[in-house]
């Protein structure tokens, strides 16, 4: 019995997130520019994401920010996968950068081929968008990711779903 209430809280303190975590609500249109199976491109579907950061961040290659998030990413009625991180740049040589990542996405299949790879909502900015790598909070900071706007979901690294984000709606409490 003991184990299990060991096991039960270690669980519990693990997933919990952090006092003054960050929560963001997104709200997003694609419209298909690559298509698969029946989604063909200039359909648009509507997705969402929900993640709260954990409050552990690390650098990574290229000045980018890896910050551990959890929550999930969905796109259509069906097609959804856990999000693990986000990455964020900030005064990069070429453009900064918000990326929101999920993993081990299901609920898409195509010619009997199930798409399980990442999802991926990319947005890039003039660099100088962002003033710091820090993950954004506000509307404005994700207005300004406004170069270019994408989605990708692939599978087995060869195919690959992807469009470009027509509307983007964010609320971080």
């Amino acid at each position: 019995m003991w184990r299990s209430v060991i096991c039960t809280v270690l669980a519990c303190l693990t997933l919990a997130a952090p006092a003054g975590a960050q929560t963001c609500e997104i709200d997003f249109t694609i419209e298909v520019t690559q298509g698969v199976g029946a989604i063909e491109p200039g359909e648009f579907l509507d997705g969402h994401a929900s993640f709260t950061a954990l409050g552990r961040s690390f650098r990574q290659e290229g000045g980018s920010t890896a910050h551990l998030a959890s929550g999930e990413m969905t796109l259509g009625d069906s097609i959804a996968g856990p999000i693990w991180t986000l990455i964020t740049t900030s005064n990069g040589p070429a453009a900064d950068l918000i990326g929101v990542y999920a993993h081990h996405v299901e609920g898409l299949t195509v010619a009997g081929v199930s798409f399980s790879g990442p999802m991926a909502l990319t947005l890039f900015g003039p660099s100088g968008s962002r003033p710091d790598a820090t993950p954004p909070t506000t509307q404005a900071d994700w207005d300004r990711m406004d170069l270019r706007r994408a989605f990708t979901l692939h599978a087995h690294g060869a195919d690959m779903l992807s469009g470009d984000v027509t509307e983007l709606v964010v609320t971080c409490g």
